[in-house]
C-alpha cells in the first residue's frame, strides 16, 4: 500500500496540541522518579556484581543482562536530562549524569544534542543527529568502506554499529567543533568523568579477579565489552524507528519554509505498540509521539498522554503494531532518501515508495545543488 501524501498546511500549533492533554500528565512525582531510577541503578549494579563472581559461562546471560539495564538506565536519564524525572532540578542533573555513566555518555553532550537539536529540528538531516538518512549523492559520494558500513548499519544485526559509529563516536565523545556542546569546559570536564568511570570499572572488574586468582579477560570481556555491544544494539533498534518508517519523511534544509511543528513532532515520530513487557521493561520509551508532542511528560505518564494525543489526532499518526515481519520491512525499505522528491529509494536511486510530502509544499532553495 502506498504512504498517502501529507497535506500542505501546516497543522496545529504546538499550543493547541499540547492543550489537548491533562495537566495532571506533566506532574513530576518525587516517589516515581526514585522508583525509575532507584530500581534501573540497582539492576544494572547488582547483575554487574553477580557477572563478576560467578563461572565464565555463566557471565555471558548476566552481560546481556547487563547490557539491557544500561540502556534501562539511560532511558530514565533520558527523562533527568529533560528535567522532567523528578520535581528537584538539582534531582534531575545529579541522576542525569549518573545514569549517563555506565553508557558513557557526557551529560553535557547529551542534553545539547537531544534537547537542543534532536528536539529543536527533528527529522531535519542538517541539524537532527538522530541518523538522518543519506541521499543518492552523498552514498555514492562515501569510500567503498564507507558505503559498506552505511548498508550494515541500517540491518538488524547493525544496529550497534550504527548507534556507536554515528551516534556515540560522532556527536558524543568526538564530534567536531562544530557539533560539540557551546559550554566547551562542562563538556571536558563530564567527558573525563566518562573517561573515569571507564577505567574505574574495568580496574574494579580486574581486581576481582586477581582477588579471586582468575584470569581477568572474562570479566573484562563479558562485565564491560559485552554490555556495551548489548546496550548499543538496543538502543540502536530503538532509536532508528522513532523516526524511520516507510511512511515517514525527513527533510532538508532545502525545504523551505521548515516543517512545522506538526510536521515533524506528530507527522514525523511514529507511535509503535510493542508487547506489553517490552513497554513495561523500556519505560514507555515508544510512546514516542506524545513525547514530542510535549517534551515535560514524565516517563510515568506517558501511556496516558499518549492515549489521549491518539483520540484526537491519530488520523495524522504512524500507529504501527510492532512486528519482526514490519521491522525487516522497514530495513528493506528506508535505505536511501530523495530529498527533492521526499521518498524513499533503493542504493541505486530506485523509488521504493510514493512521495510522502504533496508537491508544492515546501520550496527548495534554487541555489542549493
Amino acid at each position: 500500500m502506498a504512504p498517502k501524501i501529507k497535506s500542505q498546511g501546516i497543522g496545529p500549533t504546538s499550543r493547541e496540541v499540547r492543550g489537548g492533554i491533562a495537566v495532571k500528565s506533566r506532574v513530576k512525582f518525587l516517589g516515581a522518579g526514585m522508583a525509575s531510577f532507584g530500581g534501573a541503578l540497582a539492576a544494572w549494579a547488582l547483575s554487574l556484581a553477580v557477572l563478576a563472581l560467578v563461572p565464565w559461562w555463566a557471565k555471558i546471560p548476566l552481560g546481556l543482562i547487563n547490557g539491557i539495564t544500561i540502556g534501562i538506565l539511560f532511558i530514565v536519564g533520558h527523562d533527568a536530562c529533560h528535567g522532567i524525572l523528578f520535581p528537584f532540578r538539582w534531582m534531575n542533573r545529579l541522576s542525569g549524569r549518573i545514569c549517563m555513566l555506565p553508557p558513557l555518555h557526557p551529560y553535557t553532550a547529551w542534553t545539547h544534542n537531544h534537547n537542543g537539536l534532536h528536539h529543536g529540528f527533528t527529522n531535519i538531516k542538517e541539524k537532527d543527529p538522530g541518523f538522518p538518512p543519506l541521499s543518492l549523492e552523498e552514498y555514492q559520494g562515501l569510500s567503498m568502506f564507507g558505503r559498506w558500513l552505511y548498508r550494515v548499519n541500517r540491518t538488524w544485526y547493525g544496529l550497534g554499529l550504527l548507534y556507536f559509529t554515528q551516534m556515540w563516536l560522532k556527536w558524543e565523545v568526538l564530534p567536531t567543533r562544530a557539533r560539540a556542546p557551546k559550554k566547551w569546559l562542562a563538556y571536558q570536564l563530564d567527558r573525563l568523568l566518562v573517561v573515569v568511570f571507564a577505567a574505574a570499572w574495568i580496574g574494579g572488574l580486574t581486581g576481582v579477579s586477581l582477588w579471586m586468582d582468575e584470569n581477568p579477560l572474562w570479566n573484562i570481556l563479558f562485565g564491560f565489552f559485552l554490555p556495551q555491544f548489548m546496550w548499543n544494539w538496543l538502543i540502536g533498534f530503538i532509536i532508528l524507528q522513532q523516526h524511520t518508517h516507510p511512511r515517514v519523511a525527513w527533510y532538508s534544509e532545502r525545504d523551505l519554509p521548515n516543517p512545522s511543528y506538526y510536521h515533524s513532532q506528530i507527522q514525523a515520530t511514529p507511535h509503535l505498540f510493542f508487547p506489553g513487557p517490552f513497554r513495561f521493561l523500556m519505560r514507555h520509551v515508544m510512546e514516542h509521539t506524545v513525547h514530542h508532542a510535549d517534551p515535560t511528560i514524565p516517563l510515568y505518564h506517558l501511556p496516558d498522554a499518549q492515549r489521549e494525543l491518539s483520540k484526537v489526532y491519530k488520523k495524522d499518526m504512524v500507529r504501527v503494531i510492532w512486528t519482526k515481519e514490519g521491522f525487516l520491512h522497514m530495513l528493506k525499505i528506508c535505505k536511501l532518501y530523495d530529498y527533492s522528491t521526499h521518498r524513499w529509494t533503493d542504493y541505486d536511486g530506485t523509488p521504493l515508495t510514493e512521495p510522502l510530502i504533496a508537491p508544492g509544499s515546501h520550496s527548495p532553495l534554487a541555489s542549493t545543488p
